[in-house]
Order: C-alpha cells, then sequence, then structure tokens
C-alpha cells in the first residue's frame, strides 16, 4: 500500500508506480536461485538474517532518498529480502519441525503474513496521517531491524548440509535430479499462485465494472480477508491429519469456482458471497505450497531445490496480473475472469491426477492398510 502512493505523493505517475511494484516482483524471482545457494553455503539463519538487514536497508533508502532512481532500487532490494526470507524460512522449518507439524507451523507463518496484510495498511494510513510517509517507512525499517534481533536472539543455528554445494552447477543437479516434482508438483504450485494472485486483482476490477464506490469494494475485499484469515490455523491442522494433497485440490478448486463465479455478480451482496467463498478457497491452503516444498526438499542439494521451486511460486504470482491485463485488453474482464477460473478448475483436476501426497504420515498410514 504505502510504496506505489509514496511515489505518487513525491510526483511519480501511475505508470512509474506501477512499473517500481513490478520491479519487487522481479527482484524476487532473480533472488530465488542465488538464495537457494547461499543456504548451502551459509545456512539459513545467516540467510534470513541478511534478508532482513536488507529489507531494513531498503526502506531506509525510501525514507531518506525521496528520488524515483532511488525508490526504483530499494523496490528491487525489498524484492531480494522478501524472496531470501521465504527460501531460508522453509528451509529453517524442514530441518527445525517433524513432518507431522510441519502443516500447522507453514500455516501459523502464512497467517503472520497474513494478519500483517490486515493490519498492515490500517496501521500505514493511521502513521501517514499522523506523521507523513518518511516517517512511516522509518517505523517499518525500525520493525525490520526488531526481526534482525528475533532472528539473532531466538532462532537456531544450523549447519549447512555438508554434502550440498554453493556452485551454480548445485541448480542444475536440483534441476535434474527432481524434474518429475517440479513437472507435477512445481506445475501445480505456480498454478495456485497465478489464481491467487489474479484473485487479488480480479475482485475489486469486478466492483469498479457493477459501478460500487470505493468504500464499498474496500468491504468486500475485506470480508474476504477475513475470512482468509480465520482459516489458516485450521488448514494447517487439517494438512497434518488428512494430508497437503486434499487441501491443495479444495483451494484450486473453490478458487476456481469462485472466480468463474464473479461474472454472474449482479451488485454489493453478491460480491460478497463470492468474495467470501473466494476467502475459503485461499484460507484453506494457507501454507501448502510452502508445507508441500518442505516436504519434498530432498537432502542433497535442499538449497537449490528450494531456490527452484520459490522461483516456480514467484513465477506464478507474478503472471497472474500480466496474463488477466493481456485477456483483458484482447477480450475483455469477463473471458480473462473465466479463463482465470478455468484454469483453477483444471488445476485441481492436475493435482488429483498427478500430484503424489508428499505427508509422510498420510503415506505410512496408507501403506499399513494395504
Amino acid at each position: 500500500m504505502v510504496l506505489p502512493l509514496y511515489v505518487l505523493a513525491i510526483g511519480g505517475t501511475l505508470a512509474e508506480s506501477a512499473m517500481i511494484i513490478g520491479l519487487k516482483g522481479v527482484g524476487m524471482m532473480l533472488a530465488d536461485l542465488p538464495a537457494g545457494l547461499l543456504l548451502a553455503r551459509f545456512g539459513d539463519k545467516r540467510v534470513m538474517l541478511g534478508a532482513a538487514i536488507t529489507s531494513s536497508l531498503a526502506l531506509g533508502l525510501m525514507t531518506l532518498f525521496p528520488v524515483l532512481w532511488v525508490l526504483t532500487a530499494a523496490a528491487m532490494l525489498l524484492g531480494f529480502s522478501h524472496a531470501s526470507w521465504l527460501v531460508g524460512r522453509i528451509s529453517y522449518v524442514t530441518d527445525a519441525t517433524e513432518p507431522g507439524e510441519r502443516g500447522r507451523v507453514m500455516s501459523m507463518s502464512a497467517g503472520t503474513i497474513r494478519l500483517g496484510n490486515v493490519i498492515g495498511p490500517l496501521l500505514a494510513g493511521l502513521l501517514i496521517a499522523a506523521f507523513g510517509y518518511q516517517l512511516t517507512l522509518g517505523a517499518f525499517a525500525v520493525s525490520s531491524l526488531l526481526v534482525v534481533l528475533f532472528v539473532a536472539l531466538w532462532v537456531s543455528f544450523i549447519k549447512p548440509h555438508g554434502e550440498d554445494s554453493h556452485r551454480l552447477v548445485a541448480l542444475r543437479d536440483a534441476l535434474t535430479d527432481n524434474r518429475k516434482v517440479f513437472l507435477t508438483a512445481g506445475v501445480a504450485s505456480l498454478a495456485l499462485m497465478l489464481v491467487r494472485a489474479s484473485r487479488a486483482l480480479l475482485l475489486p476490477l469486478t466492483g469498479a465494472a457493477l459501478m460500487l464506490d470505493e468504500t464499498s469494494i474496500g468491504m468486500v475485499i475485506s470480508i474476504g480477508a477475513l475470512v482468509d484469515t480465520l482459516l489458516f490455523y485450521p488448514a494447517g491442522s487439517m494438512m497434518d491429519r488428512i494430508g497437503r494433497k486434499p487441501m491443495f485440490v479444495a483451494s484450486l478448486l473453490l478458487l476456481g469456482l469462485s472466480i468463474s463465479l464473479l461474472p454472474m455478480a449482479e451488485g454489493f451482496w453478491s460480491l460478497i458471497m463470492i468474495a467470501s467463498l473466494m476467502g475459503l478457497g485461499n484460507g484453506v491452503s494457507a501454507g501448502v505450497i510452502m508445507t508441500v516444498g518442505s516436504d519434498l526438499a530432498p537432502g542433497t542439494n535442499r538449497g537449490g531445490f528450494i531456490g527452484i521451486w520459490r522461483l516456480l511460486s514467484d513465477v506464478g504470482s507474478t503472471s497472474g496480473p500480466l496474463l488477466i491485463g493481456l485477456v483483458v485488453k484482447l477480450s475483455g474482464l469477463a473471458v480473462a475472469t473465466y479463463s482465470i477460473g478455468l484454469l483453477g478448475l483444471l488445476g485441481g483436476a492436475f493435482v488429483v491426477k498427478a500430484v503424489s501426497e508428499t505427508h509422510k504420515k498420510s503415506v505410512d498410514t496408507a501403506y499399513e492398510k494395504i
């Protein structure tokens, strides 16, 4: 919320604001693979520390130098830090948790992000109104330093796997050795991230097409986000009880169905119902991509594997809005909406057919019954 408005406040155009936000996504994709190699060299704790320090540095640059070229570079740095943090977190949870509790840990982690997405914009709005953009960004920079302190004091250091290489050849080996995983579970993760990112754009666009005012659209989005946020712990618990695959399938099918219903919305109340269904679909998948990636992470070249896994997810989240923009320009909003909805439904069918359950407890139980 803050960065695009900050760009406009210092005299940037709407196009420049969109470009800078887009560069943050580019920064994430560029950082995924190097962050995976850094895991093998320095370990997950140091990667997370570096990510938090980089985030604080980027926010500090935005605070001190309110000019477009600095904001552009800082946005890239934010993307680097976010991607590195996620790569380090997946690796750390893989080492620090048992498979039977991994779903709950990952969903709690995803839940804190969702809570931040609810509280952050509200807090930012209050701070901007009271103190302006620069002091608000400065406060966020300090909060990133607190994350550095938290990781330094309370996150255990786990030595990098001695057999892992931090050279580029590790990426090639990880891609070759896990080719089937990336072509099945990896493609499914890309599809889920694409549908997730698309819903965040299609919902407000549909509200605008229905001639709803900004307040009404904001209420619709907030209600959907509330449903989403309330489900993160139940989703994690279900992942550990019945497996990752059912939650993966349910999320894609619910998101695909709810997005397909958007062109049928007739006004405020029908849009709230669809947004709530979207929140349900997104909520049941809280942490599922990170959990599946953690389950599948091999003992050798784990850093390279996680880097590639994160890259697939980031490609999905970045390509969704771009795909919508292209289809809307060529065929209109309704066609774009149905296309993304169909992709979600097909993604759910693909997971049913091609993706195996990754929860060891579920797999062991299945073998016992045979």
